[in-house]
């Protein structure tokens, strides 16, 4: 229909411009028109074109907004189990709490009943041995040797073996029982204070004192150490812990003295190191000295 409006336009232009119809004009009318038509075609060619690549982009859209909604679905799949993960180890987590406080509260309480029962054996063995001694002879003090049938001293048979004495002493330290364990280094210094394992004792009884933060009395202990077994495999140790407890009381000269000096005295001992680390943490430094 286009066409023809277009052709019919035409002939009415050209005659009333003057132009005499003929053979000319009807083959140029004719070369219009197949102009025309293939214009026309490709019109609907790129039309159609058009068409699919918009159908196409339409898909394409189409399929997007398809991931983007399965993503979204996968993101809340994955949030919801997370949340659930999540509450689940909570859970356990407040489970197991609750178990660990629960296992520290039976453990603060067998060792609370492990060091009465303790107690009671001491007092026990204390009361046998009291009753199982033979009587004083008069004139001899408590706690001195009895003198035998020929004048010669006994020992007194209350007093346990030194193997016994130093043994308890150390479980009951070992075992956090500190004051039962100053008790017993106690006992074994008045029987056996000259024996090799008299520093020993010595030092526990500082260290127990240390231990429950006791370091006034503990300074005096570790001064015994150091002073009646200067050759005692604890001298060093002594000194160090010395030193570390006047820090802790606040005589940070004091303390500072005396870590030099052990690292003096004992320059490749470990307690020397102990002491440089200490020195470091607190500002200072000392060079190790290279031994000969």
């Amino acid at each position: 229909m286009k066409k023809h409006a277009l052709l019919t336009l035409l002939i009415i232009s050209l005659l009333v411009a003057g132009v005499r119809p003929g053979y000319a004009i009807s083959k140029e009318m004719y070369q219009m028109m197949q102009e025309l038509d293939a214009l026309q075609q490709a019109v609907q060619t790129l039309q159609k074109t058009l068409d699919t690549q918009t159908a196409v982009l339409k898909t394409l859209i189409e399929q997007a907004n398809d991931n983007v909604n399965k993503m979204k679905v996968n993101m809340d799949d994955l949030h919801d189990s997370m949340q659930k993960n999540l509450a689940t180890s909570n859970a356990h987590l407040d489970s197991m709490t609750t178990q660990i406080q629960a296992l520290s509260e039976s453990l603060d309480e067998a060792k609370s009943r492990i060091g009465k029962l303790g107690e009671q054996l001491t007092q026990t063995q204390n009361i046998i041995q009291t009753l199982s001694a033979p009587s004083q002879p008069q004139g001899v003090p408590p706690g001195a040797a009895a003198p035998g049938p020929g004048g010669e001293l006994k020992p007194q048979a209350n007093v346990p073996d030194p193997d016994s004495l130093y043994n308890s002493g150390l479980s009951f330290y070992n075992g956090g029982q500190y004051d039962l364990a100053i008790q017993a280094f106690q006992d074994y210094l008045r029987s056996y204070g000259g024996t090799d394992r008299a520093s020993n004792a010595q030092f526990y009884i500082a260290d127990s004192y240390y231990i429950q933060k006791n370091y006034k009395n503990a300074i005096t202990e570790y001064d015994k150490c150091i002073e009646r077994y200067p050759q005692g495999n604890k001298a060093a140790a002594a000194q160090l812990k010395k030193g570390f407890a006047l820090i802790e009381l606040g005589e940070k000269t004091a303390g500072l003295r005396e870590l030099r000096s052990l690292i003096e005295q004992y320059p490749n001992s470990r307690e020397a190191d102990l002491a440089r680390q200490r020195l470091k943490k607190l500002g200072y430094t000392v060079a190790r000295r290279r031994s000969d």
